[in-house]
């Protein structure tokens, strides 16, 4: 039998809440170790208990549903279940797997759960720091994917996060955020440049010592290179 994954679901619409915990438990791939219907309730049993899906309202009575994010030092994968569209793109920033809105178009809701169940099961026995980590930003902390990051670019004091759909920046200097990397993935390829390795395509090389790491990304970004790196990459 496969090994079903522990799921939360906080969610104050009493018949929301039981519709997604039916659907959840027919995707056959979940098992639901509890429902909250409020924030506060959710949190001590987030920080308590180690579950590997939490589906989220993000409008709730007594928190706003990222605070909860916010909180918590290892968040699980998360769906945010959300009325306002405008929060898509605050979800991504905190690290969420998917979102989904109201009302729910249950096959919408099934492809969300098939895309948490896929990188999950894809984890098994890897540790939440290998996925992903918190960062300290500017205005709040944000939890971000190692695989979303394209490369990180110093700037003074701060940093910033090149993802896959957008610029973050953290406090901290690349020095500072080095230890929060997974640095068999990421790469300091210049004193104000570090890469995801993954996204590498290649390195054109020029006289004099200065290099062009060419990235996988949609925008096909750029990468200043140093001689002094090239062995480490």
């Amino acid at each position: 039998m496969d090994k079903l994954y522990k799921t939360v679901i906080i969610e104050d619409d009493s018949n929301i809440s039981d519709f997604i915990k039916k659907e959840v438990e027919n995707h056959g791939k979940f098992d639901v170790a509890g429902t909250f219907d409020r924030g506060s309730d959710a949190l001590r049993f987030l920080i308590e208990n180690k579950v590997d899906l939490l589906l989220l309202d993000i409008e709730l009575p007594d928190f706003n549903g990222f605070d909860i994010l916010k909180e918590l030092d290892e968040p699980p994968l998360t769906i945010s279940v959300t009325g306002y569209e405008g929060n898509a793109k605050t979800a991504y920033d905190y690290g969420n797997i998917d979102y989904v809105t109201k009302p729910i178009v249950p096959e919408r809701l099934y492809k969300a759960l098939d895309r948490a169940y896929e990188k999950v099961s894809s984890m098994k026995g890897v540790s939440i720091h290998n996925y992903g980590t918190k960062f300290k930003g500017v205005d709040r902390n944000v939890f971000v994917t190692y695989s979303n990051i394209v490369y990180i670019s110093s700037n003074g004091k701060h940093s910033i996060l090149h993802t896959v759909d957008d610029g973050i920046e953290v406090i901290g200097t690349l020095k500072d955020l080095e230890p929060k990397l997974s640095m068999g993935k990421f790469r300091r390829v210049h004193k104000q440049y570090i890469i995801n390795m993954e996204y590498l395509a290649h390195i054109e090389y020029f006289s004099g010592g200065s290099h062009v790491a060419y990235m996988k990304d949609d925008e096909k970004s750029q990468v200043p290179v140093s001689r002094i790196y090239l062995s480490g990459i």
